[in-house]
């Protein structure tokens, strides 16, 4: 009879004779001599080819173990013939601490729905194919780095979508190894961390060419680096002096999406345009209009507020197109001379906007040239 474990697209290839229908790995109740068998397992007194070794998926089968003592990865007896097969700790539960220091992987290695309650170590470790973390959970580790001196040869190290990311100080990538970090999130004590797994994975991002990874990740770091401002100081007396930066780090966010965002740079262009038109209808304009070479017409409009409250929609809309045709004029700093403001009130908003235009508009050249270049 084959065990009935079985997760999402998970199932157990073992075979049970267990009324429980499970097999001795997937049992919720063991007996003192089956929890003899699983520790000598994890000890190396026992060949693991009997137990763990999976012939229809040719990979070591961890899906679904719960562990509940201390695992050391290589005092696991694997059989040479199999060694460079995959390994799969899909929905594996560790309840102690867990190690695979000085592990050399020589196929892909699978951590899917893991959960690692206590430390976790890849100290020295090396990956020769791809090494997969998906939906895992991290619940310590909050010191150390987990993938410290460790070694990635492969194709692909992927580590997404993960609530309690881990430290990568101390990693080391081929040239070829691309680095996937994509939703992996950083309580609050650890931000700095968070800084430096996104760097880490734009730096490799540029050493292998993928620049367009490269510019996600770099925004992720300066996110991050905007973060730590405020909540890297202990001193609340010291905050006020940093108010400036973080002014300075949330304009460079939302404006320009510290240069690698252009679009924001063009939808915060359209807002302030369109809200220098509002201030110019209420400052008030003058259109100059050409008829002939002998006459021209000019036509002012002035609103107050309870007047474009009171005003026909139509005219309404019509003058704050004309407004609005004004405002982009002196934002680009082009001024036809067709319409002009007719106090100083509407030059003091002319010469702001102008001033705003050429800042945007040199920010958002510098953005489009950053993205091209690459």
């Amino acid at each position: 009879m084959k065990c009935k474990w079985e997760v999402e697209d998970c199932t157990c290839y073992r075979c049970t004779e267990d009324v429980s229908q499970y097999c001795l790995f997937h049992r919720p109740v063991k007996s003192e001599k089956e929890k003899e068998i699983i520790t000598n397992i994890l000890n190396g007194d026992i060949q693991a080819n009997d137990y763990l070794w999976n012939e229809e998926e040719n990979i070591y089968d961890f899906r679904g173990i719960i562990f509940h003592q201390d695992v050391n990865i290589s005092n696991i007896k694997i059989n040479n013939l199999n060694k460079k097969a995959s390994f799969d700790f899909s929905y594996a539960v560790f309840n102690k601490n867990v190690y695979f220091d000085d592990y050399k992987f020589y196929s892909d290695a699978l951590f899917i729905n893991t959960k690692f309650k206590q430390n976790i170590s890849f100290e020295n470790c090396i990956f020769i194919r791809n090494c997969i973390f998906d939906k895992s959970e991290f619940l310590s580790n909050k010191s150390m780095s987990v993938f410290y001196m460790s070694k990635f040869l492969g194709q692909e190290f992927i580590f997404k979508n993960i609530s309690n990311g881990v430290k990568f100080d101390g990693i080391r990538f081929s040239s070829n190894t691309k680095f996937i970090l994509q939703n992996v999130d950083y309580d609050k004590e650890r931000y700095i961390d968070a800084r430096n797994a996104y760097r880490i994975a734009k730096n490799q991002s540029n050493i292998i060419g993928d620049y367009e990874e490269s510019g996600k990740y770099y925004y992720e770091e300066r996110m991050y680096n905007g973060k730590m401002i405020f909540t890297c100081i202990k001193d609340e007396d010291k905050k006020h002096r940093y108010i400036v930066p973080k002014i300075m780090d949330l304009v460079s966010k939302y404006i320009v999406g510290y240069g690698e965002k252009p679009q924001n740079v063009l939808f915060f262009s359209f807002i302030l345009i369109s809200i220098f038109a509002y201030l110019y209808m209420i400052a008030g304009l003058r259109f100059n209009i050409n008829i002939d070479c002998t006459m021209n017409y000019h036509r002012t409009i002035k609103y107050s507020f309870l007047d474009i409250l009171n005003l026909d929609f139509k005219d309404f809309i019509s003058d704050y197109f004309q407004a609005w045709y004004f405002s982009i004029v002196t934002f680009t700093t082009v001024g036809y001379g067709d319409i002009i403001p007719i106090n100083y009130h509407g030059k003091i908003l002319a010469s702001i906007e102008m001033f705003l235009g050429v800042t945007v508009i040199a920010t958002w050249t510098s953005t489009v040239v950053r993205k091209m270049s690459r």
